[in-house]
């Protein structure tokens, strides 16, 4: 799945991103709050995204400044569903490769529906925890905290891995490829960002994404390659790639503990 995510298609999107952030600081006056993907990238700087997620505090000043800028930029936009629209174009990379680079655009008083479940995560919480990011020179943005992150990624996961079982052959390789993405930001999460323990709890619980929701979560990301522990002792995550080495990992980790405590 990494090929999905190679280089020439990730540089494309975040020169988008830059320019976007750019501009919203310029021309709006105050800084974008970047999620999904680049956000994560934001913590891990491993694999980037292809598409950008931006929140905006309401519907109306989402679609007031969208348009000013997309339409200056040679973007089409198609609706979502009822509140939301993704804007997209084409952009070509330096090898020729054709790129479609994807804006989702979300308003945070709006509560978004995990597929195939009643649960619903409220993208209000990304105005409660945030924190500022400089992606480049002079594109200064807001980032969503990575506890926050976490439980977004967790929605995530369930949603498209739902979407994934009446998804028709040819989307299967689209939620195949963002399943494997989602759980690769989660590893990066774990082991960069280290999220705190207490916070991601409340997090979690304002969320509705009580331990039901974890253990399918954590299946789903076993599934695409990544697995993680709790070390009650450092009071952090502990993250692995693979199942087989999971057990010697945490006797090897418990072993420090009894050397160096």
């Amino acid at each position: 799945m990494k090929e999905h995510y190679a280089a020439e298609i990730t540089d494309e999107s975040k020169n988008e991103l830059v320019e976007f952030i750019r501009w919203y600081n310029h021309f709006l006056g105050h800084k974008p709050l970047i999620v999904g993907g680049w956000a994560a990238w934001a913590y891990h700087k491993g694999i980037g995204s292809k598409d950008i997620d931006v929140v905006f505090p309401q519907s109306r000043t989402m679609h007031q400044s969208l348009l000013q800028f997309f339409k200056s930029r040679g973007y089409e936009h198609r609706k979502v569903d009822l509140f939301d629209y993704e804007f997209f174009k084409t952009r070509t990379t330096p090898s020729g490769r054709k790129v479609e680079v994807l804006i989702d655009a979300v308003s945070a008083d709006r509560r978004v529906r995990v597929t195939g479940t009643a649960l619903t995560i409220p993208w209000q919480l990304a105005e409660k925890y945030k924190r500022t990011f400089s992606f480049a020179e002079n594109a200064e943005a807001y980032i969503i905290e990575p506890e926050l992150l976490f439980a977004y990624k967790i929605g995530a996961l369930i949603g498209r891995s739902n979407s994934l079982k009446t998804a028709t052959e040819a989307e299967r390789l689209h939620y195949q490829s963002k399943l494997w993405k989602d759980a690769q930001d989660l590893l990066g999460l774990f082991q960069n960002a280290k999220p705190r323990p207490k916070v991601l709890g409340q997090v979690l619980q304002d969320c509705g994404l009580d331990d039901k929701w974890l253990e399918q979560a954590f299946s789903i990301a076993a599934n695409n390659g990544v697995f993680a522990w709790l070390c009650s002792k450092h009071d952090k995550w502990i993250a692995v790639k693979s199942a087989n080495t999971l057990a010697v990992d945490i006797v090897m980790h418990e072993k420090w503990h009894e050397i160096n405590d």
